[in-house]
């Protein structure tokens, strides 16, 4: 097990003010869907200004204020990024040797979300602070099986959809054969 802040710098998000000249998306937690996905109606809202906010591809956004702590990874978009004080930027230092979304689902699970709510502070709104995440264990597996979690984690998203779709039909089919049966 090694702690989180000895694979990756771990920043704040940033407040900035919208600008009536955008040029860069400015990362809320509503700008997710509850999947982890980049909304498609995220629009520019404020103007990029110091370059070391910039968020690039693989970072992770830990959303550290409030009770749903998900963690999401920066999707490759075309857009200038930065993200709001709501979010824990991860940023690791080699992705060769752990991949982003092995640390998105790792810091996913249940029993990590949990031991982050259990080290959250805060009297009105909860939050999680950098040095708390910083001391966060997490394993290191080989690549290879890095990739099979990930994998298994998709097909268990991909199967929970699956069902959920099946038991919205099956209700439907009820539905029209109580009514045919009026």
């Amino acid at each position: 097990m090694t702690k989180l802040q000895d694979i990756a710098t771990i920043l704040t998000g940033v407040f900035t003010k919208t600008s009536p000249t955008p040029d860069a998306l400015y990362l809320q937690q509503g700008d997710f869907d509850g999947n982890g996905e980049l909304r498609k109606t995220a629009q520019p809202t404020i103007v990029a200004g110091n370059p070391k906010h910039l968020l690039t591809a693989g970072d992770l956004l830990l959303a550290s204020k409030g009770n749903n702590n998900i963690c999401v990874i920066v999707p490759v978009i075309e857009q200038k990024c930065v993200a709001s004080p709501s979010f824990l930027v991860i940023r690791l230092r080699d992705k060769s040797a752990i991949l982003p979304e092995f640390v998105a689902w790792y810091l996913n699970l249940p029993t990590i979300q949990n031991t982050l709510a259990a080290q959250a502070r805060g009297t009105s709104i909860m939050s999680i602070s950098k040095a708390a995440l910083g001391e966060l264990e997490i394993p290191i597996p080989s690549i290879d099986k890095q990739k099979k979690y990930i994998e298994l984690s998709k097909l268990q998203k991909r199967e929970q959809k699956l069902y959920k779709a099946i038991a919205e039909k099956r209700k439907q089919l009820l539905e029209y054969k109580m009514i045919k049966n009026i």
